[in-house]
């Protein structure tokens, strides 16, 4: 049961800040980092105050967390520049729906261990199907900016945060198995302890805030909110299954956010969104039925 409701408010709460991220890009595209930090800000100052953990004495230590840390906030900061770069959205996306199966080859090469049969198709069958939505959901003609250059290095830095994000989820799933399954704790201390490295864009924040209008304040208002529901929830999750099935659950969640988008901002259902949702359930079927033979087992290094 408890996995059941978590899982909902990953999609709840992801959705709906994704939804109303996709408001903020269309509107002022280049406010992402602003938005990122009073993410980060926002979920530190919460942890703070309520402390349901001792602040100054960590279950994890904090050396501990310095790589988990450093590639968490080096994928979200280059995530967010990509956007600078002019990359055409439908590869943008294309790209990053390739998390579930970056994410097995990743514990494939870190446990040494061939992931299961089942697994590997359900995941490269709901990456596919979320791939052949975004690409039939995308505009036909896109505005032609930037250059070559620019995309190259675009797409590298896309392919790049592929495997750092999956090495996050791999470095978490580690630090559960050693120290403790501490959600709560990891989630102040992977937002509060990289709040400085903002400083070295502060600059460009500053910019940002005062240009930004009230209604646009109010969405990121909303956002931020959200998002802290989201990655709260994300954070529970992964302290009951291995980083692979998370990155699964989270690629499915960007489908379900693909389709409230492509109904509420474009309108449409093509037959390529007929298409992708077909192979998404295919692969979620494939995938979670090998998920019940595992019992819902703790998270262990043993799991692929």
């Amino acid at each position: 049961m408890f996995l059941k409701n978590t899982t909902v408010n990953v999609f709840v709460g992801c959705c709906a800040s994704s939804f109303l991220m996709e408001i903020l890009m269309t509107t002022t595209p280049k406010s992402a980092n602003f938005v990122t930090f009073l993410q980060f800000f926002f979920i530190s100052l919460q942890g703070f105050i309520f402390r349901t953990f001792d602040v100054l004495r960590p279950k994890i230590p904090f050396k501990k967390y310095f790589i988990l840390i450093s590639l968490f906030f080096i994928t979200s900061v280059a995530n967010n520049y990509v956007y600078a770069l002019h990359v055409p959205s439908t590869l943008h996306m294309i790209i990053r729906s390739a998390s579930s199966p970056a994410s097995m080859l990743v514990s494939w090469y870190a446990k040494n261990r061939r992931p299961k049969l089942n697994s590997v198709i359900g995941s490269v069958l709901i990456s596919t199907g979320v791939a052949v939505a975004m690409y039939g959901g995308a505009t036909l003609v896109e505005e032609n900016k930037g250059n070559l250059l620019e995309w190259s290095l675009g797409v590298f830095i896309l392919l790049s945060t592929l495997i750092t994000g999956a090495f996050t989820g791999l470095q978490q799933e580690i630090l559960y198995a050693k120290y403790g399954k501490y959600p709560e704790e990891m989630l102040f201390y992977t937002h509060i302890l990289p709040l400085p490295m903002f400083l070295g864009i502060y600059p460009q924040l500053k910019e940002i805030a005062s240009s930004l209008s009230n209604g646009i304040w109010l969405i990121i208002l909303l956002n931020t909110i959200s998002q802290f529901y989201c990655t709260h929830s994300v954070h529970d999750l992964a302290s009951k299954e291995n980083f692979v099935t998370v990155t699964f659950m989270l690629t499915l969640r960007k489908f379900v956010s693909l389709l409230i988008s492509s109904i509420v901002f474009k309108n449409n259902f093509t037959y390529l969104h007929l298409l992708g949702t077909i192979l998404v359930f295919v692969g979620t079927y494939i995938y979670f039925d090998y998920f019940k033979t595992r019992a819902q087992r703790p998270v262990s290094l043993k799991d692929d």
